[in-house]
């Protein structure tokens, strides 16, 4: 009896090393899982690192770009000042010379030169 007992001792001790191993080799498999997702977290990261550099490189590129055409615009309304004073005194000197011209009609037509009948 002793002999079946220890057949039977060894029997579960042969079955629970198998299960160990098996045991052992899913954890090697699960290790290796998280090797690769450890690894893919730390390709994103450095993916994420390189965006936010470029987000910040087009962040400054539209702040110049925002300045510049800050600049075209005053630059723009400049010139519109300047052409505005320009029609204005131009306008001026039109209607002054149309004034003169009304004038010489209006006295040729209301006050004729007796001389000329």
């Amino acid at each position: 009896m002793s002999q079946t007992v220890e057949t039977n001792l060894v029997d579960i001790l042969n079955r629970l090393d198998q299960r160990m191993d098996r045991f052992e080799q899913r954890m090697d498999r699960l290790d290796q899982r998280m090797d690769r997702f450890e690894q893919k977290l730390d390709d994103i990261k450095e993916d994420v690192a390189t965006l936010k550099g470029q987000n910040e490189q087009i962040n400054k590129r539209l702040e110049d770009m925002n300045n510049r055409i800050t600049d075209t615009n005053n630059r723009i309304n400049d010139t519109n000042n300047h052409i505005n004073t320009l029609t204005i005194g131009f306008l001026s000197i039109v209607g002054i010379f149309v004034t003169a011209l009304l004038t010489i009609i209006g006295k040729l037509v209301f006050f004729p030169n007796p001389n000329i009948y």
